[in-house]
């Protein structure tokens, strides 16, 4: 793949969904260590578990290339994988409201690169997980809007 924002094949867009989920492992991992807030800190350690889980999902639709066949190819549709490439610095220290933002953000993204993939595949099963993924990053980003919401707005 010569540029990482039109991938040519749907292997490289399977790919770059798992590197995202590995990101998201690190990132959440990192976070929950260093947060003084125990509470936040063990949901953080389960939406690590959950990622763990997508990134095997993917990794399992690409390795047994079970339904990969029923993907139709992207042919330079933009997928908004540049908008996803705009990394937001992290740092395991970082203001908790500032972390809130990264996660809205990089789930959102999550949620909207598994939508596009649900409505490229033709197998029943292939788009059911799809939809799954999406709706798993939904509730990660409600969670952190939640959080958000409640932690930093009615503080300020």
């Amino acid at each position: 793949m010569t540029d990482p924002t039109r991938p040519e094949n749907i292997e490289e867009i399977i790919d770059f969904a798992i590197r995202r989920e590995r990101e998201a492992q690190d990132t959440y991992l990192s976070y929950a260590r260093e947060t003084q807030r125990r509470s936040f800190s063990e949901l953080l350690l389960t939406m690590v578990e959950m990622e763990k889980e997508h990134e095997r999902k993917l990794v399992e639709l690409k390795q047994g290339r079970r339904g990969l066949e029923s993907f139709t190819p992207p042919k330079g549709e933009d997928l908004g994988l540049s908008e996803m490439l705009v990394e937001v610095p992290f740092s395991p220290t970082m203001d908790y409201g500032d972390f809130l933002i990264l996660v809205i953000r990089r789930e959102r993204e999550a949620e909207q690169l598994y939508r596009k993939l649900e409505g490229m595949t033709t197998s029943a099963d292939v788009r059911s997980m799809f939809a799954l993924l999406a709706d798993e990053e939904r509730k990660h980003r409600d969670w952190a809007q939640e959080r958000y919401d409640e932690d930093i707005l009615k503080e300020n």
